[in-house]
């Protein structure tokens, strides 16, 4: 192929994905008054600044490997998982990704104050499971992160919390809208997944704090107002051999980090794979004292849904 005409061309039809690199990547650029392209696998050959970089000028691209990642022993079952998520239009059970043979963890947690208790507890499993410490210390700083973002960021962002409280307060959330942790290990793979009722993480604020912080090296503040996504992201996003996030707006946000076992020398795999979905019937929240504009530092919120 040789045009964007070409690739327009070769792309229709049903379950089609195209696969490209740096060099084909200006081909799928969309054409004036012509539907975008189908799903596109990015191949990046160069540091992960470079793969974050495609981002913002190329909204289409959602899901990218470098080239470590494709010749990693897990890549075949990886971009199985993928293909068939994108073929099928669907989105994906994030713990699917795991296989049968995953050993792991699923815990429904409704107050944010049990994070450091259930976080403990996610150490122990892995460590029991001689899961290395470096990586269990990478699974457990990326738990703590998106746990953090599910009870104190994302709420704010989907309107429950008028504004951000402190994390020293307790925040509580009902029964049937809490939080999912869920965490597994297999010979060549550790993951750790989180899930929130919100739904508020939107991709483009996601690219933007990933693109600040990969111009700057990571030198910049936390941004707390991100719904889900601040410095932390990329730190996430630099240590995982993949990141999976699905987001149905205003009802779900869910991320999945793995770490798979090193193969040998050299760089080092990643790949992420960005699903986002703005249909979704939005879900109303309130404080259940209705006091959002009275928060002390030592009093614990609760959040409940609303009928409106």
């Amino acid at each position: 192929m040789s045009s964007p005409q070409e690739f327009q061309d070769a792309m229709r039809g049903a379950d089609k994905v195209a696969f490209l690199d740096r060099t084909t990547i200006p081909l799928a650029v969309p054409i004036p008054d012509i539907a975008p392209p189908g799903p596109v696998v990015a191949i990046c050959d160069e540091p992960l600044t470079t793969a974050i970089s495609w981002l913002q000028p190329h909204p289409w691209i959602s899901h990218v490997l470098n080239d470590t990642m494709l010749e990693h022993p897990i890549a075949d079952e990886h971009l199985d998982h993928v293909t068939r998520a994108l073929s099928a239009g669907s989105k994906p059970r994030l713990l699917d990704w795991l296989g049968p043979h995953a050993n792991g963890r699923r815990i429904r947690l409704t107050h944010a104050s049990s994070r450091a208790m259930r976080l403990e507890k996610m150490s122990e499993f892995f460590d029991a499971n001689n899961v290395g410490s470096r990586t269990l210390q990478l699974l457990r700083d990326a738990a703590e992160e998106l746990l953090t973002n599910a009870f104190y960021d994302a709420p704010v962002a989907a309107g429950a919390l008028k504004k951000p409280v402190s994390r020293t307060q307790d925040i509580s959330l009902p029964d049937d809208s809490a939080c999912d942790l869920a965490y597994a290990c297999r010979e060549d793979l550790a993951v750790v997944r989180v899930r929130d009722p919100f739904g508020s993480l939107s991709r483009r604020r996601l690219v933007e704090v990933l693109s600040r912080c990969a111009r700057s090296d990571m030198q910049v503040e936390v941004d707390e107002t991100m719904g889900g996504a601040g410095l932390g992201m990329w730190r996430i996003f630099s240590g995982a051999s993949f990141v999976a996030i699905v987001v149905v707006k205003n009802r779900r946000t869910e991320i999945l980090v793995g770490i798979a076992k090193r193969a040998g020398a050299g760089p080092r795999p990643f790949a992420f794979h960005l699903f986002f979905s703005d249909i979704g019937k939005r879900r109303f929240w309130r404080l259940a004292d209705d006091e959002s504009n009275k928060l002390t530092v030592n009093k614990s919120v609760t959040i409940v849904s609303s009928s409106k």
